[in-house]
């Protein structure tokens, strides 16, 4: 392993013409990486600190607290000439889409080449600067205010470290990519997590993502109603989704439908304090949706399917596993539980291999040729034959006497 030397000192910029100078060098740059660093605890956007940039030539702390234009750097972000490489970008994107108003075009996550190359799953920056390049990078002043100037020293270094290695753990997992044949299966990926952090801006994804299969329609309706409630209050005062309501009060409310005051009182961890600020406007709308016509309600979300497709899904996570196991990559990184739990229940409902959305591309072309359609067979017959049995045994008895 080639140990790289020290990287240089990092640049503090805080002079907009500065900024402007080394965004028209980035745009002639093949590739740069990116970080951000960001206060968010008792806020719902994001209050932006520092965007790093790792250039060919050293590290910049863009100052966003004094620098007021940035349209220099919006304009590398959105260039397809220049890959911007980060790592675990996710929450990076949805800031930069809130600062920008866009995300980043032409995007390398080391994160998800590292487990595509083999190097295991959620590997933490740390980890993989120290399994690539034998460095150890300290992490302790991640937590700290970044809003707060000026910057310690300890900030300054650490927010320098955290993209010194980036362009060349990128070129490291580039290469390695090629060598193994995934560099598509990368490229699949990276669209993938553009379109999941498009997805979380989406005033709907709380309700899409606390949305339970056991529940009627008319409880998703009004977890769907009260979740939009609480986006839209959450946005207007700037204050994270759980300051208003939790997560777990939302789905309690959804499920008991509270008419009034007393069924009120009984939703798990609804204080009288909420009760008083939130309890009307609660009632409003779990009566909106409880009086909404049929048309209107949302769809039931899909059941496991029983047994049958319990066993299916278990004969499929074995085969996951295995198939993972030779391309030596996590087996919930191919296929997580929970999409292996919707395809077998689809699959089995209609009696051929229903390939969910999260299993195409790359996924579906390694996983096919191992699928067995006589696992499929034997479970929708077990399937049937614990209907017919359910059927028989609900059947009445005839129970008249011959003459």
């Amino acid at each position: 392993m080639t140990r790289l030397p020290p990287p240089p000192p990092p640049e503090v910029v805080d002079r907009d013409d500065r900024l402007a100078e080394l965004a028209r060098g980035w745009l002639r740059e093949p590739a740069v990486g990116l970080d951000t660093e960001f206060v968010r605890e008792r806020t719902f956007f994001p209050r932006l600190g520092l965007i790093q940039v790792a250039d060919s030539a050293g590290c910049y702390l863009i100052d966003t607290v004094a620098v007021r234009d940035c349209s220099g750097l919006a304009e590398v972000i959105r260039s397809r000439g220049v890959t911007k490489v980060f790592h675990s970008p996710s929450e990076d994107l949805e800031i930069l889409h809130h600062v920008f108003g866009f995300a980043p075009e032409r995007l390398f996550d080391c994160q998800v080449a590292a487990t595509l190359c083999g190097l295991g799953g959620s590997l933490g920056y740390v980890h993989l600067v120290s399994r690539l390049f034998d460095v150890e990078l300290a992490k302790g002043v991640q937590r700290s205010n970044w809003l707060r100037r000026p910057l310690s020293e300890e900030q300054v270094l650490y927010a320098g470290l955290d993209v010194a290695y980036l362009l060349p753990a990128y070129e490291r997992l580039r290469s390695r990519l090629a060598e193994q044949g995934r560099e598509a299966w990368a490229e699949e990926e990276f669209d993938r997590l553009l379109r999941a952090a498009e997805a979380r801006l989406d005033p709907e994804w709380s309700f899409k993502r606390l949305g339970r299969p056991g529940m009627s329609r008319r409880q998703l309706a009004a977890l769907r109603a009260v979740c939009a409630w609480r986006e839209r209050r959450a946005r207007r005062r700037d204050l994270p989704r759980g300051f208003v309501l939790r997560d777990e009060t939302v789905i309690d409310l959804a499920r008991r439908m509270p008419r009034n005051g007393q069924d009120l009182a009984a939703v798990k961890e609804l204080g009288p304090r909420q009760a008083r600020r939130y309890g009307p406007a609660v009632l409003d709308l779990v009566g909106g949706a409880a009086a909404l016509p049929e048309s209107d309600l949302p769809k039931r979300l899909e059941r496991s399917g029983g047994r049958s497709a319990s066993r299916l899904t278990e004969r499929l996570r074995e085969l996951v596993a295995r198939v993972a196991g030779e391309l030596d990559v996590p087996a919930e990184t191919l296929v997580p539980r929970r999409t292996l739990e919707t395809w077998a229940g689809r699959s089995l409902e209609r009696g051929a291999w229903v390939w969910p959305g999260e299993i195409e591309g790359w996924r579906r072309s390694v996983l096919e040729p191992q699928v067995d359609g006589a696992v499929l067979l034997e479970a929708g017959r077990r399937s049937r034959r614990g209907r017919g049995r359910r059927s028989r045994a609900g059947a009445p008895r005839d129970r008249r006497r011959g003459s």
